[in-house]
């Protein structure tokens, strides 16, 4: 392979890697975008400026913390931290915007957003809920497209060939 080689096929595969970036990083970028401003808006209290009370409880016993969490995964992009003790109960629920490889595709099979799966030698991400084959364009984005069949190599003739030392000096015949 030839530096040109090399040159053109990555000029392919930067729109790809930065389209499938861009999905990912635009909603966190939005998300902390508005989370800034939250915290610009904040209002600090002035020194001496009367705050309102607490509830009533000890120090320390009422709230939940580190040791009362458990975090559960569904086997997919799913987690969930869970705190938990005695009756206190508190679920925060949340969903890895990942891709996962599927394997081959399987008619009859649900897919969910993220879902790869391979098709007609071509890889595709499922872009919402669906069982729609890949190539039905409904709810499938086509990730890599399948490339053309090798050229056939020359037949090796046949017959016993000799192993290659490597790091032996040749011996004289």
């Amino acid at each position: 392979m030839k530096i040109g080689d090399i040159t053109a096929l990555m000029g392919h595969i930067a729109p790809v890697i930065r389209e499938f970036t861009e999905g990912l990083v635009d909603p966190i970028a939005a998300r902390m975008a508005a989370v800034e401003k939250t915290v610009k808006d904040f209002r600090v209290p002035k020194d001496g400026e009367k705050g309102q009370d607490g509830k009533d409880g000890r120090d320390g016993v009422d709230g939940l913390g580190f040791d009362d969490l458990d975090v559960v995964h569904d086997g997919a992009r799913g987690f969930t931290f869970r705190f938990a003790r005695g009756d206190q109960v508190k679920e925060f629920p949340f969903t890895l915007p990942v891709v996962l490889d599927k394997g081959v595709y399987k008619a009859g099979d649900d897919y969910e957003p993220g879902d790869g799966v391979t098709y007609g030698g071509s890889f595709w991400i499922a872009q919402e809920k669906t069982a729609e084959k890949p190539d039905s364009g409904k709810g499938w984005r086509l990730a890599v497209k399948r490339g053309r069949d090798g050229k056939s190599a020359p037949v090796a003739a046949s017959g016993a060939k000799e192993p290659i030392r490597v790091g032996v000096p040749a011996k004289a015949n």
